[in-house]
This record gives structure tokens, C-alpha cells and sequence, in this order.
């Protein structure tokens, strides 16, 4: 990896999203924090990729197109909160950075509150060696990988069996599920922008970066677990919460199927992403949403969030469904409020969606059989 590779890195897969994410956040009129604003990015990321990659998968266009589109949404969002930061002038505590020292500043106050920082700090760094150094690979990367290797060699999508490396016909044989869940067309993009193969962005980078996502919604959600009037206490709190996720992580290994092996040895497949991620990340949106539900910038970060889901898996299409289904009617029960349920019920339009153009195309290979 060279210094040039680095700096793409930093540049398209970090700092850019964090700045679009921080442009979403400013448009939506919620508050900007530097762990919010990286989520908000990706979310911005995954869900451009899954309304562009059907189409373009099934008129077997250019994944160049799909590339080049994100980078320039991202642009344009990043460049809307840059401007906006200096036409309206907001407080400090506004700022993503200054606003994020300033908060940091409190947990280095008390001596115990801040020994207490330091030490998450190294378990999280030990975590994170763990991630990087004993990660598995296994059957599944012929699918993920390989799909977003040829996809960056041909410009194509899923027009080759990865397996074989026989053309793939109309109807895609058995890689229906790949046409509506394009995590591989996310995995070529991490290739295209930074400017190396997407089988080494996938297995030395992505995966690091995922893991701050899913610890980004764990310290988002844990902001309204641990409310407290003592702003002490509440930190000390979220930072024991943060412990323990991590130790449910890292011992969490009871089974090979179990979301903690999967965030330890394979974060970079979609399937380990809408577990780890997207899971809390519902969670965390109806906890807004019971608070709130007319604000409507939560039912947008709600329904991204489902697109994301079908973009990072096709277990993603039915578990988004599910949860948006079932809190939706607890929510709306709760409050009595016939508009929740609406709102819960268009949010699982993308779900219902892209499982019947699953269904199409795995129709259409009986038939051509």
C-alpha cells in the first residue's frame, strides 16, 4: 500500500464521507457530531449505490456510472456543509471538530472519568488488532470479492460467475440475490476510489472502517440508554456500555454463525455489516422516533437505513422488514398514532421491493430452464 493509496484512503473513505454525512445532517436539521455525520455518510453511500446498482445491473450498464455518481453526491453534500458552515456561523459547539474537542475536554476533567477514557481507548485498539490480524476468509469471499474484482476489470455487473468465470446469462442463475443486495458494487467502489484492488481495500481497510461505524451507533444509541440529569454520570455510563459491547464481541464466539464471529473474522461481507450495524442502527432510529415521530429527518435517516439494509444483504431485505414492522406497530400502539404506522409502512417499501425483483429473476430461470 503506497503513500498515494493512504491518502485516497483518508481522503474518499473517511474524511469525504464524514463531510457529506455533516451536509445531510445540516439539510435533515439534526445535530452534527463527528460519529453521527460518519454515519450518516455511509448511509448516504449505500443507499445511492442500491438505487442506481438494479437498474444498472439488470440494463447491464456501466458500474463507472454508479461510481462516479457517488463521489459526486458525496461532493455535493460535503460542499453543502462547508458553505453552510461559513454563511450561517454556528456556535462552536456546532462545529463537528471544535464541538467534538470541546466534548472531549469534559472527560478529561475528572481524573477518574478520564484514566477511565484512556483505558477504552487501548481495549478498543486491542480489539480492533484482533479484527485486523485474525480475520478469516473463507468460501464466501468467491462471492463478495471476487464479484467486486470483476466488477472493477469489466465495468460490468454480475455478468461473470466468480466461481467458474463462465459469462452469466440474463437471469443470473443462482446470483439473483446479488442482483438486489449489491454489497460487491460497494466492494468495487472502495477499489475504484482508492485506487487498489478491491480483494485488498475489502481485507485491510473496509474492515477497520466498519468496525468505527458499528462502534459509531453503539456511542450513538448509548446517548439515549444512559440519559442521565448528571452529564458525569451520563458519560461514565456510555463509556462501561462501550466496554461491555466490546466484550460481547470479543468473546461472543459461541457459534460461527453468531453476529459477534462475524464482526470478528468477516466484517468487510454484507451480511456481518446489517448485523452489527444496521441492527442497532433501527434500534437507535425508533428510540428517535419514539421521542419524536414528527420529526421527519428521523423517518428519512429510518427509511436510508432500510435501503442500506437491501443493499448490504438479502437477509438485510427481510430483517430490515421485520424490525421496521414490528417497532413501527409497537410505536404506533404506544402512542396511538395511526401516522406512525404509515410511516412504518412505507418505510418497508424498499424491502417489499427488491424481494419481489428477487423473486422475478429467480422466476424467469425456471422458465428459460
Amino acid at each position: 500500500m503506497s503513500i498515494v493509496n493512504m491518502l485516497l484512503i483518508l481522503i474518499s473513505l473517511i474524511v469525504l464521507p464524514t463531510l457529506a454525512g455533516a451536509g445531510l445532517g445540516r439539510l435533515l436539521r439534526v445535530r452534527n457530531t463527528i460519529s453521527g455525520s460518519f454515519i450518516l455518510g455511509y448511509l448516504l453511500t449505500w443507499t445511492t449505490v442500491q438505487i442506481l446498482g438494479v437498474p444498472v445491473t439488470l440494463m447491464k450498464g456501466s458500474f463507472r456510472l454508479i461510481a462516479w455518481t457517488v463521489v459526486a453526491v458525496l461532493t455535493l453534500a460535503a460542499v453543502f456543509f462547508l458553505i453552510g458552515s461559513v454563511v450561517s456561523k454556528p456556535s462552536r459547539e456546532e462545529y463537528i471538530v471544535s464541538g467534538t474537542v470541546k466534548r472531549l475536554k469534559k472527560y478529561f476533567a475528572d481524573r477518574y472519568t478520564a484514566a477511565f477514557f484512556i483505558l477504552l481507548m487501548v481495549f478498543t485498539a486491542y480489539v480492533f488488532y484482533k479484527i485486523i490480524r485474525y480475520y478469516h476468509l473463507d468460501a464466501d469471499d468467491t462471492r463478495y470479492v471476487v464479484n467486486a474484482v470483476d466488477i472493477l476489470r469489466t465495468d460490468k455487473i454480475l455478468q461473470t460467475d466468480p466461481t467458474s468465470g463462465t459469462p452469466l446469462s440474463l437471469v443470473y442463475g443462482d446470483f439473483y440475490k446479488d442482483v438486489v443486495s449489491s454489497w460487491s458494487v460497494f466492494l468495487a467502489y472502495t477499489g475504484f476510489v482508492t485506487g487498489m484492488s478491491p480483494a485488498a481495500s475489502a481485507h485491510s481497510v473496509m474492515h477497520v472502517i466498519l468496525y468505527l461505524l458499528i462502534l459509531s451507533v453503539y456511542w450513538r444509541l448509548s446517548s439515549r440508554l444512559f440519559a442521565d440529569p448528571d452529564p458525569g454520570k451520563a458519560r461514565k455510563n456510555r463509556m462501561i456500555f462501550m466496554y461491555f459491547v466490546q466484550l460481547i464481541i470479543l468473546f461472543g464466539f459461541y457459534s460461527v454463525q453468531s453476529t459477534e464471529t462475524f464482526i470478528l473474522s468477516r466484517l468487510w461481507q454484507g451480511k456481518a455489516v446489517a448485523a452489527g450495524f444496521g441492527v442497532p442502527l433501527i434500534v437507535f432510529a425508533f428510540m428517535l422516533l419514539y421521542e419524536d415521530g414528527r420529526k421527519w429527518s428521523y423517518w428519512i435517516i429510518l427509511l436510508m437505513t432500510a435501503m442500506s439494509m437491501c443493499h448490504m444483504s438479502a437477509m438485510g431485505i427481510v430483517m430490515s422488514a421485520v424490525m421496521i414492522a414490528s417497532f413501527g406497530l409497537y410505536t404506533a400502539v404506544a402512542k396511538k398514532s395511526i401516522r406512525i404506522l404509515i410511516l412504518s409502512m412505507i418505510c418497508c417499501i424498499p424491502s417489499g421491493v427488491y424481494f419481489m425483483i428477487s423473486q422475478m429473476t429467480d422466476y424467469m430461470k425456471y422458465l428459460q430452464n
